[in-house]
């Protein structure tokens, strides 16, 4: 539990069902749960303790991951994103689906296989 000191942490929930290798742009979760967008200033920020509650639900793996909203912030840059407008968003790639996966708030019950230009596999195929 966070005290005055030590403040409650934010994630950002990325959906991994949701963003497909096409993608330029990883696909985020809007405020409330209420649908899902691909800027950083439109995603809901997500308290620890909401999402420790539910768990299973923002932090499954296998379609949802929980990533910490510092993190998300130091990856995220200005790129034209799949509807050819810009924003600042989180680039689907290798190197950033990595670092994002290495830092979930727990780990997963089911394995994260996200689609990105270049993986080895599709969700057909996992």
């Amino acid at each position: 539990m966070p005290t005055e000191s030590q403040p409650e942490r934010t994630f950002i929930v990325l959906s991994l069902k949701h963003t497909l290798r096409r993608h330029k742009a990883i696909t985020l979760w809007r405020p409330n749960d209420s649908g899902y967008c691909w800027t950083l200033e439109r995603a809901g920020i997500y308290g620890e303790s909401l999402v420790l509650e539910r768990l299973g639900y923002y932090n499954s793996g296998c379609s949802n991951i929980a990533a910490p909203y510092e993190l998300v912030k130091r990856l995220a840059v200005d790129i034209e994103y799949d509807t050819k407008e810009f924003g600042i968003c989180l680039p689907n790639n290798a190197k950033t689906w990595k670092q994002l996966l290495a830092s979930v708030i727990r780990k997963p019950d089911y394995p994260s296989r996200p689609e990105y230009r270049g993986a080895r596999y599709s969700k057909e195929a996992a």
